[in-house]
């Protein structure tokens, strides 16, 4: 009798396992198919957008009359600096503006406008091109103002493909940065030239 049970036991094992391992095929199938089906979903989305959103553009520049930082403690005046950040706006249009403030205590500064739809990553595009603050130079002490170069810039504007496009929104929707742009400072606050100007107006010198 011994050799029975022993049998007996043996095939209730086995056809345990065998039960086991197909409701954990089962599960497993079920999953695989959620995760498909949310991957669609999340494609289908990235795709919506990107066709209602407009053209995508990376900006980058080049300007020249600006103080050009060496160290913690060094900077060199009159100078030009290149990003090397990445910027991206909608719809660029590949026009730019410098527009200087003098401050006391902030010094001879030249703010970056880039003519655009607005920064990905702020909101939704404007229905109309605009000028959008970009970046802040220092170009000189308060004092100095009236011997300090007048800067100049060059912008570079570069077209996404509409799978670099698809990309990008698809890692934003993915995991949203902590800051309102991905990868840009705070002195990239996408403000309109005119609401910027309402703000700064006491310190931008007449023409």
């Amino acid at each position: 009798m011994q050799p029975i049970n022993f049998i007996n036991k043996s095939l209730i094992l086995s056809l345990a396992l065998a039960v086991a391992s197909c409701q954990s095929v089962g599960a497993d199938q079920t999953q695989e198919i959620s995760q498909r089906t949310e991957a669609n979903t999340h494609i289908q989305k990235v795709r919506a957008i990107a066709q209602q959103y407009p053209s995508l553009h990376r900006v980058g520049w080049k300007v020249c009359g600006v103080e050009k930082i060496v160290s913690l403690a060094r900077s060199i005046e009159n100078q030009c600096v290149e990003s090397t950040e990445t910027m991206l706006v909608w719809a660029a249009t590949g026009a730019q503006k410098l527009i200087p403030t003098h401050q006391y205590t902030g010094g001879v500064q030249s703010h970056l406008f880039v003519e655009s739809r607005g920064c990905f990553g702020v909101g939704e595009p404007s229905n109309d091109s605009q000028f959008y603050k970009s970046k802040t130079f220092l170009v000189g002490r308060f004092r100095d103002r009236d011997k300090l170069p007048k800067p100049t810039a060059q912008i570079k504007i570069t077209q996404l493909s509409q799978q670099e496009k698809e990309n990008v929104i698809a890692d934003y929707i993915s995991s949203p940065p902590e800051t309102f742009i991905a990868g840009i400072s705070s002195n990239y606050d996408c403000q309109p030239e005119q609401k910027w100007r309402e703000k700064f107006a006491r310190a931008i010198p007449p023409n």
